[in-house]
């Protein structure tokens, strides 16, 4: 990825937001019908459909091309950008998902244990639906590397830390997310409804990354032990460097 990649993460923002619109968009008008209509079987089939429809187009999206060992080089970063088009299959899966479980949950009158169980449920549904929907908006799984520090883009807040606040690697990585431990919180500085005073660990959303995880996690890990590379971050010089120092290609 290059320079030129600010235009693609752009396009690809916008084609995620269009998909969550119209996918989306159509799970939750079908919302009240699954409700108000909850004797009938076409809302449920129709928010089936959308299910179907959202686990496919994030399966083919996930499976058409794998993700780049490289960064967007913009001056002064290396970028990481998210994968919108999965933050917003993820996003627009959830209101057809509430729909079904709502369906299923108004069709027994007797409510019983099973289904305030399933009731609950939908409850954990329906708060991801915008939980979701603000993992879209902020672009979660955003990463930016500079040579002072980097910025992590997470679901709730941004985190702009100084390599020099971050405990020294190899860094722990659990289902997909690394995991920064934090040795001088005051040196953080955080942004967004997620703030916290002494942050002690921040988590890489590597999993919403456009970019490779793994290339990401030793990336990341590079650079706290090779503190005298950091300087060429940014540039064309010092992606090389990087990729030779982690074995990798040089692309073009």
């Amino acid at each position: 990825m290059s320079q030129g990649a600010n235009g693609e993460d752009e396009l690809g923002r916008r084609n995620a937001w269009l998909y969550y619109l119209v996918v989306g968009g159509l799970g939750i008008v079908l919302l009240p019908f699954t409700v108000a209509q909850h004797t009938e079987i076409w809302p449920v089939l129709a928010a089936l459909v959308l299910v179907v429809v959202t686990a496919v187009v994030s399966g083919v999206t996930m499976l058409r091309r794998p993700k780049p060992h490289s960064f967007a080089v913009r001056p002064g970063e290396f970028v990481a950008p998210p994968a919108y088009f999965q933050l917003a299959a993820n996003a627009a899966a959830m209101p057809p998902i509430v729909g079904v479980l709502l369906g299923i949950c108004y069709d027994d009158e007797s409510w019983g244990v099973f289904t305030w169980m399933l009731f609950a449920v939908t409850l954990a549904f329906a708060y991801a639906v915008v939980y979701t929907l603000v993992m879209l908006v902020r672009g979660t799984g955003r990463l930016i590397l500079r040579p002072d520090g980097l910025t992590v883009v997470d679901s709730l807040a941004t985190f702009d830390v100084p390599w020099e606040a971050i405990m020294t690697g190899p860094l722990p990585t659990v289902f997909g997310v690394g995991r920064i431990g934090v040795l001088w919180p005051e040196l953080v500085r955080v942004h967004g409804l997620g703030r916290k005073r002494n942050v002690q660990r921040i988590q890489l959303q590597l999993q919403t990354s456009t970019v490779h995880r793994e290339f990401l996690h030793d990336t990341v890990n590079h650079y706290l032990n090779h503190p005298e590379d950091r300087s060429s971050i940014g540039t064309r010089e010092g992606q090389d460097r990087l990729f030779g120092a982690l074995h990798l290609q040089v692309s073009g």
